[in-house]
């Protein structure tokens, strides 16, 4: 029987059977608007020849899905002496994804279509994090770069936000981020899909980042890797057996917690900053700063100037190199990841110099050594990051497609 010529057939309940014409229609819409994100744009005749459908049933859920909307005729070639054959591709525009990557000076949003293609951006400042108010942030976000491409909110399928801290996995708040007012309210999230009338998600900066290295970065194609983002704060993105992992509590990750040798044990139940975090973070490379004579503020920028100045920088880069490898030695020791990633910006602006001291190190006091590169996502990780999750979520409500390469869990 033709799945597309008959749609009468339902189980006794109501529901549909595993053989019922509109599932068996909606699993070919499926394959082949996979096909064409993974793909690109492509003529029936091979739509047919990739996903073994005929060529009736191409022609069939081809016309179906042009009438929603989600394929577009592209242009057309030449196919022998018959007539000209048309290319469809993925409507860019049937449905768009805002991510938003908040910072502590700050937000950043990016406004994708549903093939990926980032449309505009804009940034929101916040001078004084103390005074924030959350909703008028995002708000402010989100209508500045709809505005900018010029883009209806009723368009927008999903919206998802990365900031640093702890997602409860029960009740969705974020915890640990004292340093965003207004943050951790539980009701924040809500209020945000309200106000905005778009729904609203949540996800951590670096479980978001590690997405990305894994769809677009170092980590691509691998089902076991760990990403160290090293900033102004220090965490840790996992992906093992393909599954982001986030633990029972959502803290997975927050290695800036790790107690290291060296650093007097902190109190963290006063407020105190971890020990790992004490040793590379923003505070740590401050120290270092003045105590090597390098005028910057920013941590990336501190490495940056290290590494400019040649011999003079170099004991710094040779404590920090010291301290990230005392880290990612307990972290691979423990985990056994088979590739670790280097990243943030303050990983990537040490590059290859400081890849380089930390794998010398960690083969010092581990006989754990997994594969050490530098992260290949360069611009900013977290926001694609968000990105693809938002893209994966809106696919999904769409037509029931999620991004091939994405691990599960991954928000």
């Amino acid at each position: 029987m033709d799945p597309d010529h008959d749609d009468q057939r339902s189980t006794p309940a109501g529901g549909r059977s595993a053989d019922s014409p509109r599932l068996l229609r909606e699993i070919n819409d499926q394959v082949v608007l996979g096909l064409l994100l993974e793909q690109g744009p492509m003529t029936r005749a091979t739509i047919g020849q990739q996903s073994g459908l005929s060529k009736p049933t191409v022609s069939s859920l081809l016309s179906r899905l042009e009438q929603r909307s989600l394929v577009v005729t592209t242009g057309e070639i030449a196919n022998g002496p018959g007539p000209r054959a048309r290319i469809y591709a993925v409507n860019p525009t049937a449905a768009y994804v805002i991510g938003i990557h908040v910072e502590q000076h700050g937000c950043v949003a990016a406004l994708a279509g549903l093939t990926g293609e980032i449309v505009a951006s804009c940034t929101v400042d916040v001078p004084a994090r103390r005074r924030s108010a959350p909703v008028d942030e995002i708000g402010r976000a989100v209508s500045g770069v709809l505005a900018k491409a010029g883009v209806s909110g009723d368009d927008v399928q999903q919206v998802l936000i990365a900031t640093p801290g702890v997602i409860d996995p029960v009740t969705g708040a974020l915890r640990h981020a004292r340093h965003l007012s207004g943050w951790e309210s539980p009701d924040l999230i809500a209020e945000l899909t309200s106000t905005l009338g778009i729904r609203v998600s949540h996800g951590n900066d670096v479980n978001l980042a590690a997405v990305a290295e894994g769809v677009h970065g170092s980590a691509k194609g691998q089902h076991d890797y760990a990403l160290l983002w090293l900033d102004r704060g220090v965490g840790l993105g996992m992906v093992l057996d393909g599954r982001l992992r986030h633990g029972a509590h959502g803290g997975a990750g927050e290695v800036g917690y790790l107690p290291v040798p060296g650093v007097e044990r902190p109190r963290v139940d006063r407020g105190a900053p971890g020990a790992f975090q004490q040793l590379v973070g923003g505070q740590s490379l401050h120290a270092l700063a003045r105590r090597y004579g390098i005028r910057r503020r920013e941590p990336a920028a501190i490495v940056t100037a290290a590494l400019a100045a040649g011999a003079a920088g170099q004991p710094l880069i040779d404590e920090l190199a010291d301290g990230v490898a005392t880290g990612a030695a307990a972290i691979t020791t423990l985990l056994d990841p088979g590739l670790l990633v280097l990243g943030g910006p303050v990983g990537l602006a040490g590059g290859n110099v400081l890849l380089d001291k930390v794998l010398v190190r960690m083969r010092q006091i581990s006989f754990v050594r997994p594969q050490v590169v530098l992260s290949t996502v360069t611009a900013d990780g977290v926001l694609r990051g968000a990105v693809e999750v938002a893209l994966n979520e809106a696919r999904t409500v769409l037509f029931g497609r999620q991004r091939p390469g994405l691990p599960a869990g991954a928000v």
